[in-house]
């Protein structure tokens, strides 16, 4: 049982994790504090925060756990906002889809008398905002926690017991690991997203191709309907990962053309492979799909 919890950001995230800690009864008090117009209010409204704050430093101030649910470009001025209210014992993690950065901010700015863990929930909807905030959201999926050698044993159960609240399973990766692992599966789809789209959109004949665009298409681009400051933040705090990725994409795509270009046969070979690969992920880890 929480005392206090405070969370900062009150998104789809923020909102479905204080949703889940009054589904369980796992805080005695759930804190808010968003600078979005009307959030506030309407994360009170259904039940995801106790109270809500227009004071950052009055949001923090008592609670044993302060989750940081923002775009991971708001972190570091968070980061300095909190540090010096924060009371003696507090343990602070957040849930940003990259991690070394956001450690070194942590190491940076926060006092020795509180202890940060890096987190973050492999879960996620198209669509974003309080208001879709589901207290189910984290069931069975992969929640990270990326503690270093400095990071406080102690601190690390505590999260850890948040997130057996949320009915999410923990995976712990070094930080530089986890930036490495998501900018390949979480980052470089985005980006592949964002390129087919633009790639066809921008052709003068999108007018009549987009009357034929169906389910295909429409998956392939889902992601490109993600928030733009969020995914800008991601690219300028895993710029290495993700663009070690890229090139090998650019190399897979640039091999898949000349096996176009010259009409090779044996295209089928990769289509093969890849259908193989996917049909393996998806019975391995997706099997009800």
């Amino acid at each position: 049982m929480f005392n206090r919890v405070t969370i900062i950001g009150l998104g789809l995230i923020g909102g479905s994790i204080g949703l889940a800690l009054r589904k369980a009864g796992a805080a005695k008090q759930i804190a808010g504090y968003d600078l979005g117009r009307g959030v506030s209010a309407q994360a009170s409204k259904i039940g995801a925060i106790d109270q809500a704050y227009e004071c950052i430093a009055d949001a923090v101030r008592g609670s044993d756990l302060v989750i940081l649910a923002t775009p991971v470009g708001a972190v570091r001025a968070l980061l300095q906002a909190i540090a010096p209210v924060l009371t003696p014992g507090t343990v602070v993690t957040d849930v940003s889809s990259t991690k070394s950065q956001v450690i070194n901010w942590a190491e940076e700015f926060l006092p020795e008398h509180a202890s940060f863990v890096g987190g973050h929930p492999m879960a996620g909807k198209e669509v974003s905002g309080v208001e879709v905030a589901d207290a189910d959201l984290f069931k069975d999926c992969i929640y990270c926690l990326t503690p270093t050698v400095h990071t406080n044993s102690a601190a690390v159960s505590k999260v850890a017991a948040l997130i057996e609240t949320l009915g999410a399973r923990v995976r712990f990766l070094d930080p530089a690991e986890h930036d490495g692992l998501v900018a390949g599966i979480s980052h470089l789809p985005f980006l592949v997203s964002t390129a087919l789209m633009a790639t066809v959109a921008d052709d003068p004949t999108w007018g009549d191709a987009s009357l034929l665009a169906s389910s295909g298409f429409r998956d392939a681009t889902r992601l490109a309907a993600g928030n733009p400051e969020m995914y800008r933040d991601i690219c300028l705090t895993n710029s290495t990962a993700i663009v070690r990725w890229l090139d090998i994409y650019i190399s897979k795509l640039s091999d898949l053309r000349d096996h176009i270009t010259t009409h090779d046969k044996y295209i089928n070979e990769s289509f093969a492979k890849a259908q193989q690969q996917r049909q393996q992920w998806q019975a391995s880890h997706h099997p009800d799909e």
